[in-house]
């Protein structure tokens, strides 16, 4: 087994302001001081240990959890990669499916609410572990509660990097599976899944390296009459690494408005719809066939679309093939008989 020494939790020795991730050349010097215990499925011995997550709010792991909240589809999805689906007491927000050999036995788990329960609800369930995107963990009314609250309920608590970094890349994922694996003390399995992703990833990225860089542009939904996207996030680095630029990248936000004239004017290829809510896909899709502005850009014309779930854009399992799918529609000639 490889051992993880995780950035997240020891600012003390790496220093403040790290989020999520360890430098290659930190995590293989500070690799020795890992406790054996770790080589264990389940040895106490490697806890109590600490992780710094959404708000560098510090959580304190104190044994391995056993009743666990899934508080969003992508999350359930990195837990049920791991094995972990026999831990989870409940989901919410299942505003999309999860990965097919995962939906099953997630869409059989007892649903506690249709977005985020109240901190009542969860207090209820006597959960020892809640994991989520960060949109679950602040005082807003919409949230369950903060990292330091739940602490203070003691429950542990943790979100993915993906959901609260600006510019998280597929890095940040492997470290969710490095992090849940400590936690959970299935370290090997953790290596695993990210070696597996790693592997498909890069045999995607050398096909379609030589490849000019086709323009997308990502659809979200209508907002203040023009059009919700990402900026610098994670949807941008995936349609990188699979061969395209989001036009508008270089946003500073993760998320942002821009109006119909830019979208015009920045003329994308490839224009990728984000499936949920109460628009449909292709409501998203007759939309822009049907703005008269846009007639002239060439993804329009040629009603070149490419339709992706939340969870495909989100940290989870699926980031690999998630860049296929983009690569594919892409670069389609990379892949002979299999695009499409």
């Amino acid at each position: 087994m490889k051992n993880r020494l995780l950035a997240i939790g020891l600012a003390a020795v790496l220093g403040a302001g790290m989020i999520g991730t360890v430098p290659a050349v930190a995590s293989s010097a500070m690799s020795d001081a890992v406790t054996s215990g770790a080589e264990s499925a389940a040895d106490d011995s490697v806890f109590p240990f600490t992780l710094t997550t959404k708000d560098d709010q510090v959580v304190t792991f104190t044994h391995v959890p056993e009743r666990v909240l899934s508080t969003n589809p992508n999350t359930g999805e990195e837990l049920m990669a791991l094995g972990l689906g026999d831990r989870i007491i409940g989901t919410c927000y299942n505003n999309a499916e999860v990965a097919e050999p995962y939906r099953k036995e997630y869409e059989a788990l007892p649903v506690i609410a249709d977005e985020y329960p109240s901190l009542e609800v969860v207090l209820n369930l006597k959960p020892d572990f809640i994991y989520g995107r960060s949109s679950a963990f602040s005082d807003k009314d919409t949230a369950i509660a903060t990292h330091d609250k739940l602490s203070e309920l003691g429950i542990m608590s943790l979100s993915s990097i993906e959901g609260y970094k600006l510019g998280a890349d597929v890095e940040d994922v492997y470290q969710d599976f490095y992090n849940l694996g400590r936690i959970f003390q299935v370290e090997d399995k953790a290596d695993e899944v990210v070696d597996g992703l790693k592997a498909k990833i890069a045999d995607i990225e050398d096909k379609v390296k030589d490849k000019k860089q086709v323009k997308v542009f990502n659809f979200d939904c209508d907002m203040d009459g023009g059009a919700y996207t990402p900026g610098n996030n994670f949807t941008s680095k995936l349609i990188r690494r699979a061969g395209g630029v989001n036009v508008f990248e270089d946003l500073p936000e993760t998320w942002n408005t821009v109006s119909w004239e830019e979208v015009v004017a920045q003329n994308p290829d490839v224009i990728v719809i984000n499936d949920y809510g109460d628009t449909t896909a292709q409501e998203k899709i007759d939309s822009l066939n049907g703005n008269a502005a846009l007639s002239g850009v060439t993804a329009v014309k040629n009603r070149n679309y490419v339709v992706v779930t939340l969870p495909e854009v989100f940290a989870s399992s699926r980031v690999a093939d998630t860049i296929e799918k983009f690569a594919k529609a892409f670069h389609p000639d990379c892949f002979g008989s299999q695009a499409g």
